[in-house]
């Protein structure tokens, strides 16, 4: 049995609301305190707090599918938010300039970065819609 919708229009749905939004806030903390972890050499740490943030995000992907929140047409949906990965690369790379004037080199060389990510999980997408259509 599917969980898809299940506390849609219930006096659950709100609570559930909230619980995902607990959740993806959580998994953003935990994630940043890795990273901060990492930067400190506490290499044995940021692995645990990743792992603590994976969980968190998935617990909001749970909460998200309680209350039909997301498509369920799979890969349509990807299809759909493939370009817009791909296309955050130029949009993030500009940003990066505009770190890079003001001094915030470090930060803008983290921006680049996740814009080399965002453009792999456009070009991962675009792949696995097209395998899907084959």
């Amino acid at each position: 049995m599917s969980i898809y919708g299940v506390t849609k229009g219930t006096k659950f749905e709100e609570q559930i609301d909230k619980n995902g939004k607990g959740e993806e806030q959580g998994a953003g903390m935990y994630a940043g305190l890795a990273y901060l972890a990492k930067e400190r050499g506490l290499d044995e740490l940021s692995e645990v707090l990743l792992k603590i943030a994976a969980d968190e995000m998935r617990h909001a992907g749970i909460y998200a599918v309680f209350n039909g929140h997301i498509n369920q047409d799979i890969f349509e949906f990807l299809k759909k938010i493939a370009p817009v990965e791909s296309n955050a690369f130029e949009s993030l790379n500009q940003f990066a300039s505009k770190m890079r004037g003001i001094g915030l080199e470090d930060a803008a060389k983290q921006i680049e970065a996740i814009a080399v990510d965002e453009r792999r999980h456009g070009e991962l997408l675009k792949n696995i819609v097209d395998k899907q259509s084959k």
